[in-house]
């Protein structure tokens, strides 16, 4: 089913002929003008006014230097060449990041030792060519009971 306010835009954009509008949007229209002809017939009566003043309208001609200033004016699509070196300058910029990072790791790598993760469970302990602790010589100034 049709909503007046669509009915109302198809004839203010379409015309006063419902032959005139979108073929998919005619069935559902004459369905709602016999529906209530009373309110949507002057809606087409005032399309059509429109269309005929529309009709008596002089037709105008294309001005051709004005066609001809406005082609030379739009945009040209860039050239294969253009392209070809806008890519190429992009590909470098990104191999000369990736070579510097690669410098830079390299650099950076011969400075830096491998990490070691502390361990939480046991306590390290630092063992030293000679221990000068006292159990070390109580012990060897004690004979051995073995």
């Amino acid at each position: 089913m049709m909503a007046l306010e669509r009915f109302e835009d198809l004839a203010q954009t379409y015309g006063g002929e419902i032959a005139r509008w979108p073929e998919g949007e005619r069935e559902a229209a004459r369905a709602l003008l016999a529906e209530q002809p009373e309110r949507l017939k002057p809606v087409l009566t005032a399309a059509a006014q429109l269309d005929r003043l529309l009709d008596l309208a002089p037709a105008q001609s294309v001005n051709a230097a004005l066609l001809g200033r406005l082609i030379d004016a739009a945009p040209r699509p860039a050239t294969s060449a253009r392209r070809w070196i806008t890519g190429l300058s992009a590909a470098l910029g990104l191999s000369a990041a990736a070579f510097a990072g690669v410098l830079a790791g390299v650099a950076l790598g011969g400075h830096v030792g491998p990490a070691v993760a502390p361990s939480h469970t046991a306590k390290a302990e630092t063992v030293t060519a000679v221990d000068v602790s006292n159990d070390l010589q109580d012990a060897l100034e004690e004979p051995s009971e073995l």
